[in-house]
């Protein structure tokens, strides 16, 4: 191999490097931030149902009206 190939080789294993690791990178960020969405969708439809459901908390001068 001459000089000029093998530098060529060389720049190809460190570009195939950080392409590698990248991609794991990648992979991780959108792990975390699709189990963010998962917590983040249970938490509006808890919320949700809260918001549906008549209050336990109504007194007399709350005139039949949910309390947020």
């Amino acid at each position: 191999m001459d000089e000029r190939t093998r530098h060529r080789a060389d720049r190809d294993r460190r570009l195939a490097a950080h392409i590698q690791s990248a991609t794991q990178s990648l992979r991780e960020e959108r792990d975390r931030l699709a189990k963010r969405l998962a917590d983040l969708e249970r938490e509006l439809e808890n919320l949700a149902t809260r918001l549906e459901s008549p209050s336990t908390y109504v007194t007399p001068g709350d005139s039949g009206r949910r309390r947020s």
